[in-house]
């Protein structure tokens, strides 16, 4: 059983190499060689498309950038005194509940 199976498998593989192979060869000898006027078409059509299309794009991907980062620098500037004020601010709660602990400890023991 398993023989047949395996010889017939290999007989798949090796007709699809051979159409592959078939294709292959079929498309090259259509195909004409590359001027290099074509050449040069493709490459400034790519270098074109880039300036036209991506460039832009990446310049406003750091345009924008920049500007979070403006935005982040004036952010910080507003919230460091506040921050520094609520520091302070729970700081001298905690400091009063301490006090307000130990004088209640030293009120109740005699």
């Amino acid at each position: 059983m398993r023989v047949p199976v395996v010889a017939l498998l290999l007989l798949l593989a090796a007709g699809h190499l051979g159409a592959a192979l078939v294709r292959r060869q079929a498309a090259s000898e259509d195909s004409e060689p590359v001027t290099a006027e074509d050449f040069l078409t493709r490459h400034f059509q790519t270098f074109s498309d880039f300036m036209t299309r991506e460039l832009p794009q990446k310049l406003r991907a750091e345009e924008l950038r920049s500007q979070a980062e403006q935005y982040l620098d004036r952010a910080n500037k507003q919230l460091e005194p506040l921050a520094r004020e609520l520091r302070t601010n729970v700081l001298g709660l905690f400091s009063s509940l301490l006090q307000l602990g130990k004088g209640e400890e030293q009120a109740e023991t005699p």
